[in-house]
């Protein structure tokens, strides 16, 4: 190419490309609130914290890289395969929206910290149908997030929840 006079840029490497700074910024923005949750809470309620983050943001970033994959491959297939790797890509692009509002809800959790409020409890799932979860008479449905938490339909229980991601961390039955 140097016989030709043309002018190469030499390639970049792989911290200055855009795909790989927004997987960086995003591991970044994990450690930070990591960090935070490390200083600002304790016990129990920094052990969900800290498993809500590095699960979604573990989630986005495996997602980038599918995302990634096959949005390179779409400029190097045929016209029939380029429509379904166009449609696989929107679908993980909407795939990845629900771990990042849940990483959302996990922030405002931290910047609000961990509410004790009273409710009243109006049906409890069964937990074989997929959970441990609770309604309450405002109509806000929560999860339990230990198996020692006891509460039964009908009675009235001070809670510690985190409110943005619907978790009790503990209950109190009241009189």
């Amino acid at each position: 190419m140097k016989e030709l006079g043309a002018l190469v840029t030499p390639p970049r490497v792989w911290y200055q490309k855009k795909r790989n700074l927004l997987r960086i910024v995003l591991l970044m923005l994990c450690l930070a609130e990591l960090a935070i949750v490390g200083v600002k809470y304790d016990g129990h309620v920094r052990q969900f914290l800290w498993m809500g983050i590095a699960g979604y943001s573990a989630a986005l970033i495996f997602f980038s890289y599918i995302f990634t994959y096959v949005v390179l491959r779409y400029g190097k297939r045929q016209s029939v395969t380029r429509r379904a790797d166009l449609l696989f890509a929107i679908f993980i692009f909407f795939l990845s929206l629900f771990p990042l509002i849940m990483l959302g809800r996990v922030t405002a959790d931290i910047v609000q910290g961990p509410v004790v409020k009273t409710v009243h409890v109006v049906e409890i799932w069964d937990p074989r149908r997929g959970g441990d979860r609770v309604r309450t008479e405002d109509g806000k449905e929560y999860e339990l997030a230990d198996k020692h938490i006891v509460i039964e339909t009908g009675g009235t229980y001070r809670i510690q929840a985190l409110e943005y991601s619907g978790m009790i961390l503990a209950a109190e039955e009241q009189n």
